[in-house]
This record gives structure tokens, sequence and C-alpha cells, in this order.
């Protein structure tokens, strides 16, 4: 039995009554299939102490689940799209101009075929920017023609 807790900014594992030690959660698949296949790593040793099959996992309680999600979101934070201002190609890098949740972003996408991954038939898109950082459009049906024109200048 695995029981989660979090102490400040820290998540604590306890499997079967041993002390608790301080880990990481990490997704098996963090773009594909989220909160699904979540390894629990302890911190320090890195070794895998834990397994989940899903976030829905018996095993949790809804007290325990939101302690999980929260680490998974902290550790995989994905902006969501929900608007492309602007984007243009120089010099072979690819800008983009968008709106997120969290505000106006302006990054740089480099090798489209590398780091954007398409879900759902193609509606779904994931785009790694060259930073590192992960956006996602949850549906491309779903943005405005102006968006999607901006985009398709810019990916393929």
């Amino acid at each position: 039995m695995i029981i989660l807790s979090r102490q400040q900014d820290s998540v604590f594992a306890t499997v079967d009554d041993a002390e608790p030690v301080e880990v990481r959660l990490a997704d098996a698949r963090p773009v594909s299939a989220r909160e699904s296949e979540i390894s629990i790593l302890d911190l320090k040793s890195k070794d895998e102490i834990g397994w989940l099959n899903s976030i829905e996992d018996p095993a949790l309680d809804d007290a325990l689940r939101e302690v999980a999600r929260d680490a998974l979101a902290m550790r995989y934070q994905i902006n969501p799209i929900e608007a492309v201002d602007d984007s243009f190609v120089s010099h072979g890098h690819r800008h983009l101009k968008v709106k997120t949740n969290r505000g106006d972003r302006f990054f740089n996408l480099k090798e489209p075929g590398k780091n954007v991954t398409v879900l759902d038939g193609g509606d779904r898109l994931v785009i790694r920017d060259s930073m590192g950082n992960r956006y996602e459009i949850d549906s491309m049906a779903a943005l405005d023609s102006e968006s999607r024109a901006s985009l398709e200048k810019v990916m393929w």
C-alpha cells in the first residue's frame, strides 16, 4: 500500500508501513497518456519504490489522488494555447506569439518534426519550444481561423 503526503513543496511516500521518503512522481507518458503509468521514485537514491497504473488507481483515495495530481502538474507544466496571435519564419527559426491561460507568450520552435507531437488524429498538438517548455493545443478545430492560419505558416 502506498500513502502519499505533502510537506510544504515536497511529496513523501510511505510504502507498506516503512519510513516515509521524499519522492518524485514521474509520468511514463507525459504527452500521450498523462496520469497513467506513474513511477514513484525515491528522490535520494533515484530508485523506483512504487508504481501506479493510473491516477485513478484504487490504492489512492481522493486526498492522495490530489497530492499525486499536484505533484505531476508541477513537474509537467503544459501551457494550453488559446489563440495564435502571430507567427513567422526568420533564417530557419519559427517564432510564435500565442495566448495561454497564463498570459501571452513568445517562443521559438526548432524542428517541428521532432518538437511537435500530433495526437487524437491530428486535432491535438503538444509543442516543445527551444527552451524545453511545453504548450498544448487541445483542439485545432476549436481554434479561430486566423490562429489556424498563423500556426500552419510555421508548422509544416
